[in-house]
């Protein structure tokens, strides 16, 4: 059976507008929409009656279980932009979202609020599983067995989720380290900053960078971790630890989207030795320092996409019944100083 997001990948345009064309609603341009309906012909394409039908008789509540908004820099933020993004194109299908907002990375609030999300009688959930993998196992085991839910930004591997969206954790690691390799020049130590050691992602980005430098001689790497935070005091005993401890220091890399706090700290301490400073995601203070020449590469991960993504995948399972994607693949971004200003305006807008 031909999908929606099969016909969307051939126009080369969004779900959502695939979704505009076939039910004759919104805005699409008269080129797009030609486009569209021809791809549409040319597979055969016959949309779900019954779905249809059921979906103007029915509401639909999709929980979505993610960080506060302020967590991680406001990283969060992009990706609730794309969640918005997608109820507002479904709200012709009964659809509607209801958040449920745990605090940064407290196991406490994760289980409260977790809990609250299970008892709400949702249709579909959208989970960011970013807690230890212990209370995620624990959270994951209560889910019924009749309630479709989709992971994004990180991932459980071996539970019975509907999809994953996101990156390939490792392959970002492996990037990170050859973009830190190819940067740096001589011998010397590369400290790598890693938060929440049973965070399963965070283990496949390190894991991902590390392998990068195996039979590299010349190039030492030495791991600080500590518990996930935005405490400026943390950060610099951490920071303090690693400039006392490496005169040779060439290079930071940072697996969240923290990044700044290396930048802050370096603005200040000015070393005579030039560091290069690599991390994640499109925070404004990451941005900031990154304009500035502090940062030098940022790997984005399109958290907007991801989260519009996460309701398509539950709206096509859910109200379609069509089948859905095991994993839906972010791109690996590779933003500088120099192309910054066009991602924002082209994927970011």
């Amino acid at each position: 059976m031909v999908k929606i997001a099969e016909i969307a990948k051939r126009a080369n345009v969004s779900v959502g507008t695939v979704d505009r064309v076939i039910h004759n609603r919104g805005r699409v341009s008269k080129e797009t929409e030609k486009k569209v309906r021809q791809i549409i012909e040319e597979l055969n394409y016959k949309p779900n009656i019954l779905a249809r039908s059921l979906s103007l008789s029915k509401d639909f509540r999709f929980g979505v279980l993610m960080p506060k908004i302020n967590a991680d820099n406001y990283y969060w933020e992009q990706a609730i932009k794309g969640i918005n993004k997608a109820q507002k194109e479904l709200r012709v299908h009964k659809v509607s979202i209801m958040y449920f907002h745990y605090e940064g990375y407290s196991e406490t609030s994760f289980r409260n609020t977790s809990n609250k999300a299970l008892n709400a009688h949702l249709d579909g959930l959208l989970i960011v599983p970013t807690i230890y993998k212990s209370v995620d196992d624990e959270f994951v085991r209560k889910i019924p067995a009749n309630l479709p839910y989709v992971f994004f930004n990180s991932n459980i591997p071996s539970s019975n989720y509907l999809s994953y969206i996101g990156q390939d954790s490792y392959q970002s690691g492996v990037m990170a380290g050859n973009l830190m390799r190819t940067s740096i020049h001589g011998p010397g130590t590369v400290a790598v900053l890693t938060m929440l050691h049973d965070d399963y992602h965070i283990n496949k980005r390190l894991k991902g960078f590390e392998t990068v430098f195996e039979s590299d001689d010349e190039i030492k790497i030495k791991i600080y971790g500590a518990q996930r935070t935005e405490d400026k005091l943390t950060f610099e005993k951490i920071l303090n630890d690693i400039f006392q401890e490496n005169e040779d220091l060439v290079g930071v890399f940072v697996t969240t989207a923290l990044t700044y706090r290396v930048a802050e700290y370096i603005k200040d301490y000015s070393p005579k030795n030039q560091i290069r400073i690599i991390g994640y995601d499109l925070t404004n203070k990451n941005v900031l320092y990154l304009k500035e020449g502090l940062i030098d590469f940022l790997i984005g991960q399109r958290p907007e996409m991801q989260g519009y993504h996460g309701i398509y995948s539950l709206y096509r399972k859910i109200i379609l019944k069509e089948e859905v994607d095991r994993q839906i693949m972010m791109p690996l971004d590779i933003i500088t100083k120099a192309n910054i200003e066009y991602y924002h305006r082209y994927y970011l807008s």
